[in-house]
């Protein structure tokens, strides 16, 4: 039995999502005003209060989301699965990530949105999409669809969701909080992982069997 089921849904939900990135990028790329407006009203309501302890708050939010610590996150997550005869699904982590981080950098350079006007040095680049929230909602992913599955009692797996989908939240309201992302910017970068999942979700269950026939990963559950 696979990590990932044989979902008929899938092409559905893959083109769901491109259709949805494609016009949210397309907009972006125009600086259409119903954009402008939307990403204007959102960040109002979300910088509406600033005391300190809230941007102290985002500011450790965002550096345990910066997309480096997220290769290295993936990485413990790799190592502990191999280590536990899940070689083929380590595998599948990184190569994950790593794709999706080179597709997010080339739509960065597509798109070339500046950054907002305010935005802190140290965010320096094109702006769409967010990757600390590409990064992350990987990240999220394949806790979602690797360890969740793994857990014996429902509530801890219900609890455990409900923890992640919190932490994407925050990650997303932090990276606009702190001017370095539109708020159109973060929603990109969830359609976009979202979609490259599924992709390499189906790319998993097609070539998954025949790696185990590889002399490395003879013995990998998948």
């Amino acid at each position: 039995m696979m990590l990932f089921d044989r979902d008929r849904d899938r092409p559905w939900k893959f083109t769901l999502a491109t259709v949805l990135f494609l016009v949210v990028a397309f907009f972006v790329k125009a600086q259409n005003a119903y954009v402008s407006f939307l990403d204007s009203s959102i960040v109002d309501v979300i910088q509406k209060n600033q005391p300190g302890w809230k941007t102290l708050f985002y500011r450790g939010v965002t550096s345990l989301a910066e997309p480096k610590l997220a290769i290295i996150w993936v990485l413990v997550l790799a190592f502990f699965l191999w280590g536990f005869k899940f070689k083929i699904p380590a595998l599948w982590c990184l190569a994950t990530l790593a794709s999706g981080d080179v597709i997010a950098s080339l739509v960065k350079k597509i798109v070339a949105r500046p950054r907002p006007a305010a935005h802190l040095a140290i965010d320096d680049g094109f702006s769409f999409p967010s990757g600390h929230v590409f990064g992350t909602f990987l990240v999220i992913a394949m806790i979602w669809v690797i360890l969740i599955p793994m857990i014996g009692r429902a509530w801890k797996a219900w609890l455990l969701r409900i923890v992640l989908i919190l932490w994407m939240a925050v990650v997303m309201i932090s990276r606009v909080y702190l001017n370095a992302h539109y708020p159109t910017d973060t929603i990109g970068a969830v359609l976009l992982a979202y979609l490259w999942l599924q992709v390499a979700e189906g790319l998993y269950i097609r070539f998954a069997p025949m790696m185990q026939g590889w002399p490395l990963l003879k013995r990998s559950e998948i």
